[in-house]
């Protein structure tokens, strides 16, 4: 079957939109739906897109997992829904998550811990304090149970 005249600009297109940055199969979906493409050329796209290592849900993990956390500062919680958002299956969620390293984590989370407790310091309360200081880690994506080593 002739390809359709959308298919070389939609190629053309996801080619760079893949080449910019990591992207999951669901962003290039969504880009996928502005252009006037039949079914069988959309599956297509996608396969030569996985096929010439433009798309890997893999390498997207782990690239967004790492991104999250060291730019962001955000908790494996917090980048664990976002991928799930995202459509990536499970297993690939844990395989980005282990990108991250235990110690850098409790570090990481320490550090933002401490500098929270540090803006916190016009909160007479100590109580009002924590409570302040916990949603604000939770917010971020740390687990809960992790705030018990916090030296506060």
């Amino acid at each position: 079957m002739a390809k359709s005249p959308e298919y070389q600009t939609a190629k053309t297109k996801l080619e760079s939109f893949c080449a910019y940055q990591e992207r999951c199969t669901h962003e290039v979906k969504e880009k996928i739906k502005a252009f006037d493409l039949r079914e069988s050329e959309i599956a297509e796209l996608l396969s030569f897109l996985r096929d010439n290592k433009y798309l890997d849900e893999e390498r997207f993990s782990r690239s967004y997992a790492s991104g999250k956390f060291v730019i962001k500062g955000w908790g494996r919680v917090k980048i664990r829904s976002h991928l799930k958002a995202k459509f990536v299956p499970n297993e690939l969620i844990q395989r980005g998550l282990s990108e991250i390293d235990d110690d850098a984590y409790l570090e990481r989370l320490k550090h933002l811990a401490q500098r929270k407790w540090v803006e916190l310091a016009k909160e007479k309360n100590d109580w009002t304090k924590k409570q302040k200081l916990y949603r604000f880690l939770a917010g971020k994506g740390y687990e809960t149970f992790l705030f018990d080593q916090l030296d506060l």
